[in-house]
């Protein structure tokens, strides 16, 4: 009895993981380039699901699984969010992560090249809105957007409220008059590698203050980066390569001609930043803020000891807990 006992524990051991694992997929869909094709992961709910679909799109510079799907000390936000009982989406654009690449940015074609800005990539997420809703037979979902990301689906949600339940803000990208101290970028794609742009995360962090970071983001971040990118191992050194459409968004926005109006927004709507955030300052959260007056419920929150990628420190369990509150708290609406 003891020895069956055993072999069964065994058994369980062996299958938990195959189980955990299973609840994750990555879904290929058309993306509005021809031929191109976009990368969709799925982590389903871990209990009884009330069939809620979250979508989180990503930032300029690094794709889902490193951003809303990385996983520190065993836990990512999509994870979290998935706990909780949600259908928790992710997309890749295209030129991150397990999307495809523009022919840009192999040097075989120029015809996108310009072509990728947030004005554009709005129609990827509405193709993979619409895949989620015909997926799980639903109307509405919330949409969670991360810096320039989060500047997109902004917009998104100004051209298609009606698909949109609860959008989520963390650390968009705002208008401001500008003029900035650099140019106009004219290059279609940037080249970085992982050291390059953990010393920007660092940079963000306040002279004298303590290490933000998760430890996770200087061993297995920078490796699974670098992964991420099929051609990183092409140049010397290893880099990854990503469009730069987002950067030509931010000139026109730091320049007020900004793609992205807050005063449009239909949807009740969360923005969050970290106190430490110099891309989203307060000056541009409060103006955000308060340009949102047709939002039939809105929410700001700043949390302590935090940057423009909060998501990656110390501090994300407060962003998970406070995206979490918003997304379940009941709202009602007067007509």
């Amino acid at each position: 009895m003891r020895t069956v006992g055993l072999y069964f524990l065994l058994m369980i051991i062996t299958i938990k993981p195959f189980l955990i694992m299973a609840q994750q997929e990555d879904i290929k869909i058309n993306s509005r380039v021809d031929g191109k094709m976009l990368n969709i992961t799925h982590l389903k709910p871990k209990h009884d699901s009330f069939n809620e679909a979250i979508l989180f799109i990503h930032g300029a510079s690094f794709p889902s699984e490193l951003a809303s799907g990385f996983k520190m000390n065993g836990v990512s936000w999509t994870g979290n969010l998935s706990e909780a009982g949600y259908n928790a989406f992710s997309l890749d654009f295209l030129g991150y992560g397990k999307s495809d690449r523009y022919n840009y940015m192999s040097d075989k074609g120029t015809e996108f090249a310009n072509n990728s800005g947030g004005i554009d990539v709005i129609e990827d997420i509405d193709i993979a809105i619409d895949f989620i809703l015909k997926k799980l037979q639903i109307n509405k979902v919330h949409l969670i957007g991360h810096s320039w990301g989060a500047a997109v689906s902004g917009y998104y949600s100004t051209i298609h409220p009606e698909k949109i339940d609860k959008l989520v803000l963390f650390a968009p990208v705002a208008q401001r008059i500008g003029p900035t101290s650099w140019s106009k970028p004219i290059v279609s794609y940037i080249d970085l590698t992982p050291k390059e742009r953990i010393e920007q995360f660092i940079s963000g962090i306040p002279e004298g203050k303590q290490m933000t970071l998760e430890d996770e983001i200087f061993t297995k971040w920078k490796i699974d980066w670098l992964k991420s990118d099929p051609t990183a191992t092409n140049r010397n050194p290893a880099s990854i390569r990503y469009p730069s459409a987002w950067k030509k968004d931010l000139y026109n926005c730091w320049n007020g001609k900004c793609f992205f109006e807050a005063s449009k927004i239909k949807n009740s709507t969360l923005l969050i930043r970290g106190e430490w955030d110099t891309v989203l300052n307060k000056e541009d959260a409060n103006k955000i803020f308060m340009e949102m007056k047709k939002t039939p419920f809105k929410k700001y929150i700043i949390i302590k000891k935090g940057t423009h990628v909060m998501h990656l420190e110390k501090s994300r369990h407060q962003l998970y807990a406070e995206t979490l509150f918003f997304l379940k708290t009941k709202i009602n609406i007067k007509k």
